[in-house]
């Protein structure tokens, strides 16, 4: 199994010539990577975690470059944004937690997830940063998209095996207090955007999953000025202290492939 960052959340798997596609995104930035759409738009499954619009308001875009075979797996309220933006509904499958989806030698189970609860501190680190008229040529943008791709309480996760490895990729850092998460996952794979105290905020959920190696994504810029280039030193740090044998990977975006072995 391998995998690509192509920066904020998406994330590329792929086992045997199978490849699943994770909340694609084209950034708005263009000092960061930007993902190449033809070989986005050549991947049959496209998963969403949530309806924001750093999780799905490329799609559209994405799908009018390919084949007419792409199927994209969300809940109700991104599946009901997409069509909307003129997706075709009998391209897109409805999903809720608890459901099982296999792909190829890839077995996925949908389990409830939650966002990220964004703290005072980057709220005002956000509205009063100079960035914001830098890149005030994005706001009107994102403002109109913020009311539209909203996340309705139905962010998952999914629990992906194959090749006797197991993945658990997060949409946004937070969890279920009632869900069970499976335990030692070969990676845990980690949104690292949305609070100003990101290191010790995280480690409550490291301590109830206990992975065996953790991948860190969304901590680039690609969204200015909401999203900002996140300091993961510190998180690196924390877990070298409280879980030592536990390798983070901080990876730069970009079209290359991450061997999982």
């Amino acid at each position: 199994m391998r995998l690509k960052w192509y920066g904020t959340a998406t994330i590329l798997l792929e086992q045997d010539e199978t490849k699943l596609l994770f909340d694609p995104f084209l950034s708005l930035n263009d000092e960061c990577f930007k993902p190449p759409v033809d070989e986005l738009s050549a991947v049959e499954n496209i998963l969403v975690t949530h309806g924001h619009l750093d999780h799905i308001v490329s799609i559209p875009a994405i799908l009018r470059q390919g084949d007419g075979t792409t199927t994209v797996y969300c809940t109700a309220k991104p599946r009901e944004v997409l069509i909307s933006k003129g997706v075709d509904e009998t391209r897109i499958r409805q999903i809720k937690p608890g459901d099982r989806l296999g792909f190829g030698l890839f077995e996925v189970r949908v389990l409830k997830g939650k966002h990220i609860a964004f703290n005072m501190g980057i709220v005002l680190k956000t509205l009063f940063s100079p960035r914001v008229l830098i890149y005030r040529n994005n706001l009107g943008y994102l403002r109109k998209e913020n009311r539209i791709c909203v996340e309705a309480g139905e962010t998952v996760a999914y629990d992906i095996g194959a090749a006797n490895k197991r993945i658990l990729l997060l949409g946004s850092l937070n969890l279920d207090d009632n869900t069970e998460y499976p335990k030692d996952a070969d990676l845990l794979i980690l949104p690292f955007q949305g609070r100003s105290d990101l290191a010790k905020y995280a480690m409550p959920f490291i301590d109830r999953l206990k992975p065996k190696k953790v991948l860190l994504d969304h901590f680039d810029d690609a969204f200015p000025p909401i999203s900002s280039n996140v300091r993961t030193g510190p998180f690196v740090s924390l877990m070298r202290r409280k879980h030592p044998g536990v390798p983070v990977l901080c990876p730069e975006a970009s079209a290359e492939w991450i061997d999982m072995g």
